[in-house]
């Protein structure tokens, strides 16, 4: 409902609240009355370029409506949520799956229709889906790492064909009788079809229509996969405003899909709702600057922080004298203010586990020969028994620094194959042990690790396991080679069959008495059960503590490397705490070993997997413990293994990916939704 007639006002200023989406792709401007009515709407392309497009939709506004608009709330959403909510003065900053949710709802709500139960969300480069039930959002998930079967992949392919992408790429589409079957892949793969179909003399009604299936099944499998689709769809988003797209996924789920009004600004529209019931419960002014960013006074500085070996990029933001930072995954100094006023009610347990392995490590004695483990891979779980194993043999332990920009950029360039990220760290990790001078550097060829029962499996995954063999085969690390220490250990066989794999592999490799390493591997057993017992302890407590106050929990599940490298996973479980107030619980803290799994799968092959689907299993029986679950890239066991999470854990989760990229924009959107 449009209300923008100026003679409606009789000479008063309307109150009026102010939402802004700013996207990688395109901004939208909402303002809308103390109503929800919308007086006006923009929808801009950002073009690299948010701040002056979000300027230029100010004016716009400001010459339309300024002088009867009366300003009391600003809120904005989107990937650059935070800086133009900083320069804007924006009274609340939220994630783009409330802000969606919100503006449908409200769409619902004043057209007097059934309330919309599943959003598909297309933008420009990502995509959204999300489940509500009774107005309230219960799953949602967003496109991984590739942008498939977004708006912008459908703009280029139209621009390829000659075709306008605004209105006559949909009427092209809809007058084939014939769609290109293009399938739903890689953008790569699609392109290359398009190309071939094109040299074939295909139509190009055709194609188009082959395009906007494609477009739709990407969607339905990649970014849905088989969640929930309810009876009442809003299709938002930019790629909404093409009327083909919406008719392919009608065609698909054999469903009325519903274009709202205003779907290409819902988000803003969400925003500027959130934005009015913010300021009506906080009954302060709003903190809006005004319709011209150039009249802020600002400066921006880029400068790298050297308070630890990261180095990070980051960029200063002085807006009127306040100084907002950008850029920052570790320090103290930088960090964020936190967005809530929650407060966790248990310890630090990610902390309290760094402290553990470190209080392992003695620290070289000088004097003796060095061992190096890098701090990578094994070093998360295991770092406590041959830390102790070397240590008792008469070695130094020399472990390698935090994850830092140097050795990800060493990794990638000693990387023969292309495994995941945290494989390439594991190459980094290994030459700086080796630029520190390290006499050995270990890399173990454990096979499998102890289980509960022997009916269930507990293997290492095939890159945990071959990996000292492939970081001999780098050709840079050629002439070191004997310096890789590589024992071949089965766990799961027991204590007496560890001592036999490594008395042999001490007494060959390094010519010291097998009766030596067998009192070497009691001591690493015994350090390795301490550190896991007071894991076990810790995380009790915990759990009494949570059921005591009946506090909410994140449980983190995933592989320890992934889970505890601040870096590879751009610090995401401290920021829950530290940002949100989260009482967040490592899977490691709790009693997994008690959890039978075989009736979610009874054929379980990862050590990872037995204890993720462990943990969703125990999340089932407390109500306020729910899943992060925290993968990489190229991870071939986790890309299963979590489709069987909701089956253990009867509740959604949170998946969070990780590829070696530095920005945390898109994880932090997905954990304050």
């Amino acid at each position: 409902v449009k209300a923008t007639q100026r003679q409606r006002t009789n000479g008063h200023r309307i109150e009026a609240y102010l939402g802004i989406d700013v996207g990688s792709v395109s901004t939208n401007l909402v303002a809308t009355d103390v109503e929800g009515n919308v007086l006006h709407e923009i929808y801009l392309r950002t073009q690299g370029r948010p701040i002056e497009v979000v300027d230029r939709g100010l004016a716009e506004i400001e010459a339309e409506l300024g002088d009867v608009l009366d300003i009391r709330g600003v809120g904005t959403t989107g990937s650059g949520r935070e800086l133009i909510g900083e320069l804007v003065g924006a009274d609340t900053v939220n994630d783009e799956i409330t802000a969606h949710k919100t503006g449908a709802t409200h769409v619902c709500r004043r057209l007097s229709m059934e309330m919309v139960d599943t959003i598909f969300e297309i933008g420009g480069q990502d995509s959204k889906f999300i489940s509500i039930n009774d107005g309230v959002v219960v799953d949602f998930t967003m496109n991984e790492a590739c942008a498939a079967g977004t708006g912008s992949f459908l703009e280029e392919q139209a621009e390829k064909l000659g075709v306008a992408i605004k209105d006559e790429f949909a009427r092209l589409a809809l007058a084939s009788t014939s769609p290109a079957r293009l399938g739903e892949r890689c953008t790569v793969f699609m392109e290359r079809d398009v190309t071939g179909l094109m040299h074939k003399g295909a139509e190009v009604d055709d194609l188009c229509a082959g395009l906007a299936y494609s477009v739709a099944l990407n969607y339905l499998n990649r970014v849905v996969r088989g969640r929930r689709i309810g009876n009442v769809i809003f299709f938002q988003g930019g790629t909404a405003y093409n009327d083909a797209v919406a008719a392919a996924f009608s065609q698909i789920l054999g469903k009325p899909i519903i274009v709202p009004p205003h779907n290409g600004v819902v988000g803003a529209i969400g925003m500027a709702l959130i934005a009015r019931d913010r300021m009506k419960d906080s009954g302060r002014p709003s903190r809006f600057r005004g319709y011209s960013l150039h009249r802020v006074n600002y400066t921006t500085r880029e400068f790298v922080c050297r308070a630890c070996s990261n180095y990070c990029d980051m960029k200063e933001f002085n807006i009127e004298g306040e100084r907002s930072y950008w850029g920052d995954k570790c320090s103290d100094k930088f960090r964020k203010r936190a967005r809530t006023d929650r407060r966790p009610v248990i310890e630090d347990l990610l902390d309290y586990r760094d402290k553990l392995l470190e209080e392992s490590w003695m620290g070289p004695r000088g004097g003796r020969p060095t061992v190096g483990i890098p701090r990578s891979m094994y070093f998360y779980d295991r770092f406590p028994f041959w830390c102790a194993y070397f240590q008792e043999l008469g070695f130094d332990v020399l472990v390698s620094s935090s994850t830092d920009r140097k050795i990800a950029a060493l990794g990638e360039e000693l990387t023969v194959a292309e495994p995941c990220f945290p494989v390439k760290l594991a190459h980094g990790h290994v030459q700086e042990l080796l630029e520190h001078g390290a006499d050995y550097i270990l890399l173990p060829n454990a096979i499998n690790t102890e289980a509960p029962e022997s009916k269930v499996d507990s293997h290492f995954c095939p890159w945990n396991q071959t990996l000292p063999f492939v970081i001999r085969a780098v050709p840079q690390l050629e002439n070191v080679r004997e310096k890789f220490l590589a024992p071949t250990v089965h766990f799961r066989f027991g204590r007496r069959h560890v001592e036999k794999e490594l008395g042999i592999f001490a007494s060959r490799r390094l010519n010291i008495p097998r009766r030596t390493s067998d009192r070497a591997v009691t001591a690493a057993y015994a350090a390795q059960g301490a550190f896991t017992d007071a894991l076990l302890e810790a995380g009790a407590q915990a759990l009494r503590t949570l059921h005591e106050t009946g506090e909410p929990a994140l449980v983190l599940v995933g592989r320890a490397y992934n889970l505890y490298d601040r870096s590879g996973n751009c610090d995401i479980p401290r920021k829950l705490r530290t940002l949100y107030g989260a009482n967040v619980v490592p899977m490691d803290f709790l009693p997994l070993d008690l959890e039978d799994i075989t009736e979610v799968n009874p054929n379980m092959y990862w050590n990872s997997g037995r204890k993720i689907l462990a943990a969703a299993k125990l999340t089932r029986r407390y109500r306020n413990l729910h899943l992060v679950y925290i993968t990489n890239f190229k991870c071939g066991p986790d890309s299963y293994i979590k489709s069987f999470m909701q089956d253990a854990s009867g509740k959604p989760s949170l998946v969070l990916q990780f590829d070696g990229h530095s920005n945390d924009a898109g994880f932090i959107t997905r954990c304050e939704a």
